[in-house]
């Protein structure tokens, strides 16, 4: 066969046609291999890539291929697998998970179309922003001195609905606040709209008033009684004497005791000093208390004093004669516990 080959086209032709289609088979052989081959080995864990969005390209790489290599990978393989098909420049930022037994194909087309996995960030209520702002913050790119930067400003903090969201890992510090802000929006229904309007408060005092109502009592089963003292106050025009603003304004989370001193505190946030609610909340308040403003339980209730005993509880007084004989006997059991501040 070789001969009337050699023959017809000579010697040195039939051997580059010999050669050439040995490196073709190779070649074919090789991608093969490269696509359909195990990225991982079989005794290996999953391994997870975290392409941060201000990585530079040969950064990103350099990224995939250690992380792949320190599990024993085929880092080498993928990259030149993505760089024949052309997608070395179409890999995204976010977090990857690449899993044992998925072939190098998989993974580079996982890279290629952006195939990342979504986090769960929880956004914890509590009086502490900063706080807040890093627990954000630690589950995905945004870094936390921005987020909490957005978080201080009077328009977004009294928007934030705690809650455990799903976001993509290189979220930065403005899409994170995009989301909270979507999710006020979503669960601010016409239903709640309706019951804040039926009360008298805009969402916003809601939320002020909410922050107030869990400052003051760690009883859920209370707080709607609460909620209804306060708006009570306010049909009247009563200043609502709410310990916790004193304590806020006065910038000390430790104060145990309101003084009377506290109450010539010059701000704001004194609800002895000034009538009706303070400019903003004094911490960002879970659900369950916006709720219980909402569905505040309707009573004649305008006094209330915390129960000796350290309960969390409270006192519900109609009369102020009442109130200063439940205010007695808080004030003396403070005295046994030698709490004077």
């Amino acid at each position: 066969m070789f001969k009337k080959y050699i023959k017809k086209y000579g010697l040195p032709l039939v051997v580059v046609g010999v050669l050439g289609k040995i490196t073709s088979l190779l070649l074919v052989v090789g991608v093969y291999g490269h696509w359909y081959g195990k990225l991982l080995p079989n005794d290996s864990t999953d391994v997870i890539i975290y392409i941060d969005p201000s990585l530079k390209h040969e950064q990103i790489l350099i990224a995939i291929e250690s992380g792949i290599n320190k599990a024993g990978g085929h880092g080498d393989r993928l990259l030149r697998t993505m760089k024949w098909r052309g997608w070395e420049r179409r890999i995204k930022a976010g977090k990857y998970t690449l899993n044992v037994g998925e072939s190098v194909g998989d993974v580079a087309e996982k890279f290629a179309i952006g195939d990342r996995g979504a986090v769960k960030v929880v956004v914890p209520a509590g009086r502490d922003l900063g706080v807040i702002a890093g627990k954000i913050s630690s589950k995905i790119a945004a870094d936390s001195v921005e987020v909490f930067g957005l978080i201080t400003r009077d328009s977004i903090r009294w928007r934030i609905i705690p809650n455990t969201y799903e976001m993509w890992w290189e979220t930065d510090a403005n899409g994170a606040v995009d989301r909270l802000l979507k999710e006020n929006a979503k669960w601010w229904n016409e239903e709640r709209l309706a019951k804040a309007e039926k009360i008298g408060l805009s969402t916003k005092e809601v939320v002020i008033l909410a922050s107030i109502v869990q400052a003051e009592t760690s009883q859920k089963s209370e707080a709607p009684i609460v909620a209804g003292l306060y708006l009570n106050r306010l049909k009247r025009g009563q200043p609502l004497q709410a310990d916790p603003t004193l304590i806020y304004a006065a910038g000390d989370a430790s104060i145990r005791r309101v003084l009377s001193v506290h109450k010539e505190i010059d701000s704001p946030y004194n609800t002895y000093k000034y009538a009706g609610l303070p400019p903003g909340p004094i911490r960002v308040p879970e659900p369950t208390y916006l709720l219980a403003v909402l569905d505040a339980e309707e009573h004649d209730y305008l006094y209330m004093c915390a129960e000796p005993g350290g309960t969390g509880r409270h006192s519900f007084a109609r009369r102020y004669v009442e109130h200063k004989r439940n205010a007695r006997r808080y004030q003396k059991w403070l005295d046994n516990q030698h709490i004077y501040r």
